[in-house]
């Protein structure tokens, strides 16, 4: 078992800007991001599809494509810049320090190689270990992720799992030199219902156990609600809301969060009853508009809504969003 990793500050982002360049021109996937992620923490970021959640969160461990591009800011990891970190840090910082797992592990699992010599390949790079302990290492984590017969399974290849098991290898693989941070990109997205439940309970048994920090991505607000400790609500590459679980369920004050928690299903309703999507489609992020990006689907859209962007406004402790309506609610107040 591992020891409890200090308390204190991990990763802090600082005005994180990110854009592709395509024939098209410019397409800004992230508009000045700020937040910071404590050591054993867990946060959870989401949004629609193109929101920037994935892109911000895989600049971390520098993995942004060819054709993307960091334009401003700082991803400070333990105080030190990584976006600055050349190629030999970077290194024995990805799969060592931070490691992450991926939405769909067959396409991140080799397929020709053993699952045992996939995660024997991180402990040979990362560790000083000798092949024998290296051996008893890999059983050990198939162990730990809860895979029977991991002596058997070990020599089996990544086909031979199901996509549940394929996960937990793929998790053991990112557990193997005890990271400090986990980034789990929509990791429960293609299994099924009770899959998922599975994985949640794995990775929140892990992280206590651990004491590792965990980022873990999605668009499905109701996967984050058993695991995260803080929320980060994305949208048209901002940030629109942040704070602790019960401010974001129980006390949102953006539309957007609004409108998600209203899509998500409620086993307690009626069967008749239906989900209420969100009307309209995500802006187009090669040609941003002036004001709030989500305005043109906003049910309490201002005039200011349409002409300026709201910054963060603080509501109370660490929970803030950025819509104008919170300046009016509180003139109100005053009045």
């Amino acid at each position: 078992m591992a020891e409890q990793k200090q308390s204190g500050t991990l990763i802090e982002v600082k005005d994180l800007a990110i854009s592709f360049f395509n024939k098209s021109g410019e397409v800004q996937a992230v508009r000045g991001i700020d937040y910071t992620l404590k050591r054993g923490e867990v946060l959870g970021i989401v949004g629609e599809s193109g929101s920037g959640k994935s892109v911000s969160s895989h600049a971390i461990l520098r993995l942004t494509p060819p054709s993307g591009k960091v334009k401003s800011g700082e991803i400070l990891f333990d105080g030190k810049d990584i976006l600055k970190m050349n190629r030999k840090e970077i290194q024995a910082l990805r799969g060592n320090r931070i490691a992450m797992i991926f939405q769909d592990p067959m396409t991140s699992l080799d397929p020709l190689f053993t699952v045992e010599y996939q995660i024997n390949e991180s402990l040979k790079k990362h560790t000083t270990l000798d092949a024998a302990s290296r051996k008893k290492r890999v059983i050990e984590l198939l162990e730990l992720v809860g895979i029977n017969q991991p002596e058997r399974r070990a020599k089996q290849y990544p086909y031979e799992f199901s996509g549940g098991m394929r996960q937990r290898v793929m998790i053991a693989m990112a557990l193997s030199c005890d990271p400090e941070l986990l980034i789990a990109d929509e990791p429960t997205t293609a299994l099924d219902v009770t899959i998922q439940a599975q994985i949640i309970d794995l990775l929140k048994e892990l992280k206590d156990r651990l004491g590792m920090a965990i980022i873990f991505i999605t668009h499905d607000l109701g996967v984050v609600s058993d695991i995260c400790d803080n929320i980060i609500v994305m949208y048209a590459g901002k940030i629109v809301e942040t704070g602790n679980k019960r401010d974001i369920f129980y006390r949102h004050r953006h539309p957007y969060t609004e409108g998600l928690l209203a899509s998500v299903p409620d086993i307690d309703l009626d069967v008749a009853e239906k989900l209420v999507p969100i009307k309209g489609n995500p802006p187009d992020m090669s040609c941003v508009k002036p004001g709030c990006a989500f305005a043109p689907r906003c049910k309490y859209a201002m005039q200011v809504c349409v002409r300026e962007d709201p910054p963060l406004i603080g509501i109370e402790g660490e929970h803030a969003a950025a819509c104008w309506s919170l300046l009016k609610d509180r003139r109100q107040e005053k009045a």
